[in-house]
């Protein structure tokens, strides 16, 4: 092409990358413009001297024996990460691309080499390993919570429970009222006790007892979940209906919480006199996606036409112990909802409600279809 120099003049001077051809011995015999963008030095300042001097000490061996490959055409290219000297004299870390370079017309032989700098990325990179370390020791002390929840604490608390029940049963009569007015306080504290204790490990066992992500039929986990709470159903004379629901990619004992969760509070929160009526179905969402997944979202809505809430405490009924009725009213510790949260979290989606008092409430599960690979943690 005729004005093939013209055309790469342009586009070497238009580039945000750094563009050098250096001689055989490394001298810079050519620097685009954008050099003084990456690396503060005008084009004119590294006249006929080494890039070597700019190259950290730690990289440069590395880079002078895929230079002496190149030369030779033992090979064609190599790519490489590197620190370089800043004119303020801090490293810049850059990400080049080496070829050999031929111009009898100017009789300069060489290479060419195409830089950008992948400082900042490199910096955000260090933070996201810094915060995935922080993130595992979070984890690790979590099951280490666990264990001691599902070991060292029940344990004593069994023994509370035992010794209550026997001392009540075999000294009851001479305790009198008072008496077994406290064991009853004494027993029914520790029974609390076992509630919030099983209840945090359930909530601790969203992420230590994680399971992968596979294939998930929600239409057979409404339905088990359904029959496990056939007693309860039949108790309250409820309706519980399903609208045909997606296979989605997810963990399929997480997903059955989820819906234990939500029908239960569904039955558990009715209003008096009236039977509760709970309708599951999918809600249009296609347009949402997810910012973790990058696949579309469905919306599973769990409705029903219970004592409802105020939507002002929203954000409150789904944080850990966070009650709107006290336990006199509602059985319960104030985990359930909790766990909904982390279980949605943990697939990259989340969950919000539509409710006012005495109207019902319908809680919405967003959750992608598909999972990236590898999941979420």
């Amino acid at each position: 092409m005729e004005n093939s120099p013209v055309l790469f003049q342009t586009l070497v001077e238009s580039s945000s990358d750094m563009i050098t051809i250096r001689d055989d011995q490394g001298n810079l015999r050519f620097r685009s413009p954008s050099i003084k963008t990456i690396l503060g030095y005008e084009p004119d300042e590294y006249e006929n001297r080494s890039s070597y001097d700019l190259i950290h000490p730690e990289d440069l061996e590395q880079i002078k024996i895929n230079s002496e490959k190149l030369v030779s055409g033992e090979i064609e290219e190599f790519k490489s990460e590197y620190r370089c000297r800043h004119k303020d004299n801090s490293w810049r870390i850059l990400e080049g691309i080496a070829k050999k370079y031929d111009d009898e017309s100017i009789n300069l032989h060489g290479i060419i080499v195409n830089s950008r700098d992948i400082t900042d990325r490199k910096i955000a990179e260090e933070k996201l390993h810094e915060f995935a370390a922080r993130l595992e020791q979070s984890n690790r002390e979590l099951q280490d919570f666990a264990y001691v929840a599902s070991h060292d604490l029940q344990e004593p608390l069994r023994k509370v429970q035992a010794f209550g029940d026997r001392l009540n049963k075999k000294y009851g009569e001479s305790l009198g009222e008072e008496g077994r007015d406290y064991v009853r306080r004494m027993r029914g504290a520790a029974d609390r006790m076992q509630i919030l204790i099983n209840d945090l490990l359930t909530f601790s066992r969203v992420t230590t007892k994680a399971q992968p992500f596979a294939a998930v039929d929600l239409n057979k986990i409404a339905r088990e979940v359904i029959s496990d709470l056939e007693i309860k159903i039949e108790e309250t004379g409820a309706t519980v209906s399903v609208a045909p629901l997606p296979t989605i990619e997810a963990d399929a004992m997480q997903m059955r919480q989820l819906f234990q969760n939500l029908i239960g509070n569904a039955l558990k929160f009715q209003r008096s006199g009236v039977a509760p009526a709970v309708r599951i179905y999918a809600e249009e969402n296609e347009a949402e996606t997810s910012a973790q997944s990058f696949y579309p979202l469905f919306r599973l809505a769990v409705e029903d036409n219970g004592i409802g809430f105020e939507e002002k405490y929203l954000d409150r009924i789904f944080t850990v112990f966070q009650r709107l009725h006290g336990r006199t009213e509602y059985e319960g510790s104030g985990v359930g909802l909790a766990v909904c949260r982390k279980i949605a979290e943990r697939h990259g989606g989340a969950i919000t409600a539509r409710s006012a008092n005495g109207a019902g409430a319908t809680f919405l599960v967003s959750l992608p279809i598909k999972q990236k690979q590898g999941g979420i943690l």
